[in-house]
């Protein structure tokens, strides 16, 4: 299994909105795809990202840890896509 960048973004925008269905809003797509992401980055991660409330969601411990990381690695990946335009 490999880290996907598209993961990674879709998990930023659910870590962001504490929230499955606004994300999905948000990005214009179904709901179940945003779930389908998080579970996959989850599977990757070997843990739970986030703690599932009867009113929404919040991140753990791992969550914050990767939301820090993916942030810096999608700043990078646009900084490289703005070098060679």
């Amino acid at each position: 299994m490999q880290l996907n960048l598209k993961d990674l973004q879709c998990f930023v925008v659910v870590y962001e909105l504490r929230s499955f269905s606004r994300a999905a809003e948000t990005l214009d797509t179904a709901q179940s795809l945003i779930s389908s992401r998080i579970r996959r980055l989850e599977q990757f991660i070997g843990t739970p990202l986030f703690a599932r409330l009867p009113h929404g969601i919040a991140p753990n411990a791992k969550g914050e840890l990767l939301y820090h990381h993916a942030k810096r690695v999608l700043h990078n990946v646009a900084e490289l896509e703005t070098a060679f335009r």
